[in-house]
C-alpha cells in the first residue's frame, strides 16, 4: 500500500481503502466496522491518518461512531453537504446555467408526480403562499419568498430525493435575484405585453382545478425567462 500512494495523501488513500473494505465485506448501514487501531495495524499506518480519513467518511455520513458499538456503518443523506457550499459567487456562469436547466426539466417533468399526490390541504398550503406572494408584491419578494411556492410544489411531488434537490437550486434563485435587471426584466417585460406571463397564482389556479396538462404547458411558460436566458446569453 505505501508504494501505492505516490499521486494522493495517505489520507486519501486510507479513505479509499475504508470505502473498498465496506463494499468488499457487503456491510450495509448498522454494521460494524474495525475500530481504529484495527484499521491502522491492517494497512500499517499511523492512528493519526487513520483518524483523520474516518473523521472524513463521518462528515460525508458514510459512517457513525455509536456507544457500545462502536464505528457502524450509515446510509449517508442525500445530496450530503452540497447546499453549505453551493454559492452562487462561487460558481461560473456555466454551472448556474447547467442547474438552471435541470430546474427547468424537473419542474415540468414532477406534473405526474404533483397532480397524483394533490390534496385538498395542500391546495390550502399554496393559496396561503399564493396570497402572501400577492399581499407582498411582486417586486418585493426575497428569495426565501420566491422558493416558497416552489419548494411547496416539489413537496408535493412526494420524492425525498426532489425535495433535497430544490435546496440546491438556491443559488439559481440568488442568482436571478441579483441580475433580474441584466438578464429577466427584458424578456418578463416582452412577455407581459404579449400577456404571456405566468405567475404562482396563475399555477396555482392549473393545481386548484386538477388540470395536469394545463399546469405542465404553465409552468413551461412560467420558466420561459430562463430558457430563453440559457440560450440567448452567452
Amino acid at each position: 500500500m505505501k508504494n501505492s500512494l505516490h499521486t494522493t495523501t495517505l489520507a486519501d488513500q486510507v479513505e479509499e481503502k475504508i470505502i473498498e473494505y465496506i463494499k468488499e465485506h457487503h456491510l450495509v448501514p448498522g454494521n460494524a466496522l474495525p475500530n481504529e487501531m484495527q484499521f491502522s495495524e491492517m494497512m500499517g499506518i499511523s492512528r493519526n491518518v487513520v483518524r483523520e480519513a474516518l473523521s472524513r467518511l463521518r462528515m460525508l455520513g458514510l459512517i457513525q461512531t455509536r456507544t457500545k458499538r462502536g464505528i457502524v456503518v450509515t446510509e449517508p443523506p442525500l445530496l450530503n453537504g452540497f447546499s453549505k457550499v453551493l454559492d452562487p459567487q462561487l460558481l461560473s456562469l456555466k454551472t448556474i446555467k447547467e442547474m438552471m436547466g435541470m430546474r427547468i426539466a424537473l419542474e415540468i417533468g414532477i406534473a405526474d408526480f404533483i397532480f397524483t399526490n394533490i390534496t385538498d390541504k395542500y391546495i390550502q398550503e399554496l393559496e396561503d403562499i399564493v396570497a402572501r406572494q400577492k399581499a407582498l408584491g411582486i417586486n418585493n419578494l426575497s428569495v426565501e419568498d420566491e422558493m416558497l411556492f416552489h419548494t411547496k410544489i416539489y413537496e408535493i411531488a412526494g420524492n425525498n430525493f426532489i425535495l433535497e434537490f430544490n435546496k440546491l437550486m438556491h443559488p439559481v434563485f440568488v442568482f436571478s435575484k441579483q441580475n433580474y435587471e441584466s438578464y429577466f426584466l427584458p424578456i418578463n417585460q416582452r412577455l407581459n405585453e404579449k400577456g404571456e406571463i405566468i405567475r404562482h397564482a396563475d399555477l396555482f389556479e392549473f393545481i386548484k382545478n386538477r388540470n395536469k396538462e394545463g399546469y405542465r404547458i404553465a409552468m413551461q411558460k412560467h420558466l420561459q425567462p430562463y430558457w430563453e436566458f440559457l440560450y440567448n446569453f452567452d
